[in-house]
């Protein structure tokens, strides 16, 4: 059988379904992430976690692991994060019940993955809200830093009074606002973020943009060829 994607390929091989009366997952996750109905717009990495709970519970279901709502979220956190010891504990506690961990893992949304299947596969569009051309977003980050400033040099000021830290008000106080990936450790200033467009290359960039970047690389090596040559 074809799938459209991973995730097709995954609610096809655990026979994923959403509600007491197993409606359509598809369905769900689509009207989550516009909006529709009664749900309110959600992001595409709630709707990831959702997946992969979703998933983890119907895995625990199959195999009599049996947990409260409260258990299984906590191993969820746990097998998503870095924490290779906790994690390792939960993987040896889960292949005791018989549960393939390496088959639940990969199996596991990432929330590149889940993007690409509700814009591509499910062609989930959300419309751009028509707001005023600001910058109050980056103004705000800026008003934030600068009070940060004025409130440790007030505390250096302190310290230094204390003869705690000395020549503590001589220091210079930088507070940049470092952006960091939640899929991999590529971490960004918020300025080089703002600039590029994006925190990630690889899991936090539209598909349509990684293809125009790759377009415009193309040509601008055709472009050098063209003058090398």
């Amino acid at each position: 059988m074809n799938h459209c994607c991973k995730i097709g390929r995954i609610i096809d091989e655990f026979d994923l379904t959403h509600g007491a009366f197993d409606e359509d997952i598809n369905k769900y996750l689509l009207a989550r992430y516009l909006g529709q109905g009664e749900y309110e717009e959600t992001g595409v990495r709630p709707l990831k976690d959702w997946f992969n709970l979703k998933l983890l519970k119907t895995v625990y279901s199959r195999n009599g692991r049996y947990a409260i709502e409260t258990q299984i979220e906590s191993d969820y956190e746990i097998l998503d994060s870095g924490d290779e010891i906790k994690k390792d504990a939960v993987i040896q506690d889960l292949k005791d019940d018989g549960i393939d961990t390496e088959k639940l893992l990969n199996s596991f949304a990432t929330t590149s993955t889940m993007y690409r299947h509700l814009t591509n596969c499910l062609e989930g569009k959300k419309e751009k809200k028509k707001n005023e051309e600001s910058d109050w977003e980056k103004n705000k980050i800026q008003y934030i830093q600068k009070s940060m400033r004025e409130n440790t040099k007030d505390a250096l000021r302190s310290l230094e009074n204390k003869d705690r830290l000395q020549f503590a008000t001589d220091a210079e106080v930088f507070t940049p606002v470092i952006l960091g990936c939640p899929e991999c450790s590529t971490q960004v200033r918020f300025e080089k973020a703002l600039q590029q467009g994006y925190i990630c290359e690889d899991h936090m960039m539209r598909p349509n943009s990684i293809e125009e970047e790759t377009e415009s690389n193309s040509e601008h090596t055709k472009r050098n060829e063209k003058i090398t040559g």
